[in-house]
């Protein structure tokens, strides 16, 4: 259980001895951690000093009086600070025994956070099959990841979703070219992007070309095999690459998460007929739409129409959105839906989740927008190549896993000879360190923020970076394996109660015991930056740890203590690096 939620109603029921006015306002027993800083205590209650304001009560009074009321027997002692705050400083014995039940007893399946029982389904990654994965996929396919393992984690229903873009005016322009070609062998392409843009230039420029494209788009509507068949081949390599990529990244989704736009096209007239029922949909110079007037400002002083039908029975991704919400609704029996798309397309999804509402595609569910921004070059303009092109998220991967080998290798050259890694190892190292260090950087910004791209300052050592967090984790083992205790379990550990004396000690035991809240505070925001923060804050804890407390040179006792405290932070990082989606290595 979060420390937090076990002393809430201790807190409340002390103010409401206290005061019973106090305790009817909201959040005057919130508590959170302190920033570690000497004399504050572990955890401070801050809502004493808004609540005597409000009541017109002297706040040292008020808190004085709650602090008398506080139950933490076993727990610790709580002082009053400053104007009014309550500071509770925890024993290191109760830090002590929470570390163990929480890391090695009960609770460690889930390291203390509470378990979450619902369906939810998770709308992420979502490439265009026409052509390669770009590395504007890129955010939205390890955002999602990393939310799907956290929910996961705590033991939600998830069903991932990857709404690809495998319908439209796109392969029916594709079809037409390829058609047109003599050395182009679909079962052997590799270069799908290049066929593309070969396509997109005849399809802008020559108009019996377009007039053809889309005749095929007419002739795949209408289930020809011969184009049947020929779609389906561009969808195979396309979705080849794209799970190669995934595979690369270390993402969960599978080609069995695959449901995209053309999935739904079944649907489309149905779609059209609950709105017609629900009365919100009219004709507008022949399309079918639906007003949403509460997003007028957005439209300025055009109308604010939401496009479900265009004028001659085409739709558009709205209808097809809208399917997908009947769909998860309906048949996945979704209680919360995730869409991590781009923050570009907000205006999108609130006029959809509206006309959703008002057509009752959905009730008292939780559709949620996990809006993100855009990854940026040192220009702070979108990522692009030198020459101005699209960035292959492919080569991009390929790039950090090239330079994070050879500055492993740079360091590897450095080392006795007996210590060097071989080749194969130190491929691994840059693999491992090449993709955790893109995510990272990534994940560990607020995702509602642009970022820069910048290879060298993710692959450093040092500050807030995945090789970092990652080397901290190979420090914490390698101590355990020094020590010959630890033989990839706790085996030597199980017998001994953790106590902690030292300063260095206690505070990272606190900062160990703050996962449930850090990863509660992830699934309510979909913010991963939340749980990057926090496992740099245990990998500066540890650090702080390491150089102030001796391990394999003190006394046998205080040493095990120390192993066992290095093996639940080991177990911390590996748990969260995991739930970014980043792998650990034993040695590096």
């Amino acid at each position: 259980m979060s420390i937090l939620k076990l002393l809430h109603p201790r807190v409340l029921a002390a103010i409401k001895a206290a005061s019973p006015a106090a305790a009817e306002i909201p959040y005057v027993a919130s508590c959170e951690f302190t920033t570690g800083k000497s004399g504050f205590g572990d955890i401070q209650v801050k809502g004493i000093l808004s609540a005597a304001k409000r009541l017109k009560l002297n706040p040292q009074e008020l808190a004085a009086q709650v602090t008398e009321n506080l139950d933490l027997e076993g727990i610790g002692r709580a002082t009053v600070d400053g104007p009014g705050f309550i500071n509770i400083h925890l024993t290191g014995t109760w830090v002590g025994e929470r570390i163990g039940r929480v890391f090695f007893g009960e609770e460690k399946t889930r390291l203390g956070a509470d378990e979450v029982k619902s369906r939810v389904v998770v709308d992420y990654s979502s490439p265009n099959l026409a052509k390669e994965m770009h590395v504007g996929h890129l955010r939205s396919t390890i955002i999602g990841d990393a939310l799907v393992r956290a929910l996961e984690f705590v033991g939600a229903d998830v069903v991932r979703q990857n709404h690809v873009g495998d319908w439209g005016t796109q392969f029916g322009m594709l079809i037409a070219h390829v058609s047109d070609q003599t050395d182009v062998n679909l079962e052997e392409l590799t270069d799908l992007e290049q066929l593309y843009v070969q396509a997109k230039v005849r399809f802008d420029e020559d108009k019996e070309f377009a007039d053809r494209a889309r005749e095929y788009v007419v002739r795949l509507q209408s289930g020809e095999p011969e184009i049947i068949q020929k779609w389906k081949q561009i969808l195979d390599v396309s979705l080849r690459h794209a799970q190669r990529i995934y595979d690369t990244l270390g993402v969960l989704l599978t080609p069995e998460d695959v449901c995209g736009e053309s999935f739904y096209n079944d649907d489309l007239p149905n779609v059209v007929t609950e709105l017609e029922k629900a009365g919100i949909l009219v004709v507008d110079q022949g399309a079918k739409v639906v007003y949403t007037p509460a997003f007028q400002k957005d439209f300025g002083k055009g109308k604010p129409i939401f496009m479900v039908q265009k004028d001659g029975d085409g739709f558009g991704y709205a209808a097809t959105d809208l399917a997908a919400i009947r769909h998860r609704i309906g048949t996945l029996k979704a209680q919360r839906i995730l869409y991590v798309v781009d923050k570009r397309q907000s205006l999108h999804f609130r006029q959809l989740f509206d006309v959703a509402k008002r057509g009752h595609f959905f009730g008292d569910q939780d559709l949620f927008h996990v809006a993100f921004g855009t990854m940026q070059g040192k220009d702070k303009k979108p990522f692009k190549t030198r020459s101005g092109g699209t960035v292959k998220l492919a080569e991009l991967i390929q790039s950090a896993q090239q330079r994070a080998f050879e500055l492993a290798k740079e360091k590897n050259d450095k080392r006795k000879p007996e210590d060097r890694f071989t080749d194969a190892q130190l491929k691994e190292i840059g693999d491992a360190v090449g993709v955790g260090a893109i995510k990272y950087a990534d994940l560990s910004k607020h995702r509602d923020k642009d970022y820069v791209f910048d290879l060298e300052s993710m692959l450093q050592f040092e500050g807030n970076t995945a090789p970092y967090l990652m080397y901290a984790y190979t420090r914490a083992r390698s101590v355990a394996r020094n020590a010959e205790i630890l033989g990839g379990e706790q085996n030597g550990l199980d017998g001994i109660k953790l106590d902690f004396d030292h300063t260095a000690e206690h505070a990272l035991g606190v900062t160990l015991l703050q996962f449930p809240d850090e990863l509660a505070t992830v699934i309510a925001t979909a913010c991963p930056h939340h749980l990057c923060g926090y496992l740099y804050k245990v990998a500066q804890a540890y650090t702080r740890f390491y150089e102030a407390c001796p391990i394999l040179k003190s006394e046998e006792e205080v040493k095990r203590k120390r192993l066992k405290l290095c093996a639940a932070t080991a177990h911390m990082l590996k748990t969260g690096l995991g739930l970014l989606g980043i792998r650990v290595l034993e040695v590096m």
